[in-house]
């Protein structure tokens, strides 16, 4: 584990060396971006913001995640990502006329950064609404989709189905039990073969990896064994990058490492956000962190 420290934040640097992206992205040429010989791409993450207008609750600050995302977005948009993603449980709290305020608040900062925005599904995010009503109020692109840059492509699943194969709706759930259903499945396994020839990271709210403390594994999607082998199988995904278990973590599972970031929400203050940026290039997925974010190094 690597902590450095700056004058006003504590920066954190990963480098994960991932193989297989070849010297085919390092003579492409292109720039960063969006070029279909793109060979190097970067992305700003940032997860469980879990914004609210209600007083603190077991080292939750809901109220300082406005100041948290207006810092991330202003470091982002000085650094130019390509795009940005937020990890789910964007909002938390209260009754659905009080949450649609605050998904309009939050939102509003979310929406400064100048350049493309995707968002993950969380289950704070289905307390009071339907995924279609979250999905349109938010802006976000869907609940389960993928998109690229060049050769690099990225793909967003949704954990919040019930056992049954039900979607998640306006709190008829158990946040611990959490499934990515079968027609998602199938879905997946097509779009990591339509990916074939690029590199693949994937994006879920919930946890995919076992947790080494946590012998229940409450924070992770229940199929996830499943899941993690369709993603082995597919030989081209270099990393899985999640939220949800807001202590954060770090592991490797039959050569993917799994990252899951820290709750931005935990902690007083802009001394305690949490976020950060990934670069992809030549080989190598670089991850520096701000706040309290953790780095590992592979």
């Amino acid at each position: 584990m690597i902590h450095t420290t700056s004058v006003s934040r504590r920066r954190f640097l990963t480098a994960v060396s991932v193989s297989g992206l070849g010297a085919a992205l390092c003579t492409a040429g292109s720039p960063a971006g969006t070029g279909q010989g793109a060979q190097t791409l970067s992305f700003g993450v940032i997860a469980d913001l879990h914004y609210a207008d209600m007083e603190m609750r077991n080292n939750r600050y809901y109220r300082d995640s406005l100041g948290k995302l207006a810092e991330c977005i202003e470091l982002f948009n000085e650094r130019k990502p390509a795009f940005i993603i937020e990890l789910g449980d964007f909002i938390d709290g209260g009754l659905k006329e009080s949450e649609i305020v605050n998904l309009a608040r939050i939102r509003a900062v979310f929406d400064l950064f100048r350049g493309d925005r995707y968002h993950v599904l969380g289950n704070h995010d289905l307390a009071t609404m339907s995924k279609e009503e979250f999905l349109k109020l938010s802006g976000a692109r869907g609940a389960f989709y993928a998109f690229s840059y060049g050769l690099f492509h990225f793909i967003v699943l949704d954990g919040n189905y019930n056992a049954d194969g039900s979607e998640y709706n306006a709190g008829n759930f158990i946040w611990t039990e959490t499934w990515i259903h079968t027609p998602q499945q199938e879905w997946l396994r097509s779009e990591l073969e339509r990916f074939r020839g690029g590199e693949v990271i994937v994006f879920v709210h919930q946890t995919l990896d076992d947790d080494p403390v946590d012998s229940e594994n409450l924070h992770r999607v229940n199929n996830a064994p499943e899941i993690r082998s369709i993603l082995e199988e597919a030989g081209n995904v270099r990393a899985v990058i999640t939220g949800h278990k807001h202590a954060g973590g770090f592991s490797v599972v039959n050569g993917i490492p799994y990252v899951t970031l820290k709750g931005a929400v935990e902690g007083p203050g802009t001394e305690n956000n949490a976020f950060c940026l990934f670069e992809w290039s030549c080989g190598r997925l670089k991850m520096e962190g701000f706040g309290k974010q953790d780095g590992y190094n592979l």
